[in-house]
């Protein structure tokens, strides 16, 4: 008897949670649908079955699981191009070359010019020519032997002597500078008659202008 009871009462429960659903008999086939045709839900989303014989019609669009979406194959990026190098930029300009001339030697105690001063000054001459903007620095020195005052005014004749050979030789004096150095500069020792005879000299120091290409 106390069984029967239960039964009546789960009965009971029942038909009160159901009282306002209708079922459907359309798409909706075993599930609980309100007065607007509308599934019923739970407060998890699960629709509401029962009442009829559940049967193994379509599952209602709003009940049924979203489908698991489609991966979308994404076609790999293309490495961006490799820029060309750009090439440096070159120009031609003009620069400064310095020239000098040795070889012009003298003997001891004299400005008297050598044989083979004679054909250094030839090659001096044939640079002039070839070089007309070249200015020519003529520089005399000296050996250490003697008073300074002495040498410095046989260095000049030194520079003086190389001077007027190239003036015979197409040289203009407007081209050259000339300067006495007494006997500073050595370029070897005054100890020896080999080292003094180096010292006894004539340099010529001169520029040309060159192109050089730069970037």
């Amino acid at each position: 008897m106390l069984h029967t009871k239960r039964i009546a009462v789960l009965v009971a429960i029942s038909g009160g949670l159901f009282a306002n659903a209708a079922y459907a008999g359309d798409g909706y086939v075993g599930y609980a649908i309100d007065h607007g045709a509308k599934p019923l839900v739970t407060s998890t989303g699960i629709c509401v079955r029962g009442g009829r014989p559940v049967t193994d019609g379509p599952v209602p669009a709003h009940c049924a699981p979203a489908p698991a979406p489609v991966p979308v194959a994404v076609a790999p990026t293309p490495p961006a191009p490799t820029p060309a190098p750009i090439a440096p930029v070159e120009q031609t300009i003009l620069v400064s070359k310095p020239i000098t001339i040795t070889g012009i030697n003298f003997k001891f105690d004299s400005y008297k010019l050598l044989n083979h001063d004679i054909k250094v000054l030839d090659q001096v001459a044939d640079f002039a020519k070839n070089h007309p903007d070249a200015v020519l620095d003529v520089n005399g020195y000296c050996s250490k032997v003697g008073s300074y005052a002495y040498n410095l005014k046989l260095s000049k004749l030194r520079a003086n002597s190389v001077a007027q050979y190239l003036t015979q030789h197409g040289v203009t004096s407007d081209r050259m500078v000339l300067k006495g150095h007494s006997y500073d500069n050595p370029v070897a020792t005054n100890a020896t008659p080999q080292g003094r005879f180096l010292n006894q000299r004539v340099e010529i120091n001169s520029s040309i202008k060159v192109q050089k290409t730069v970037r």
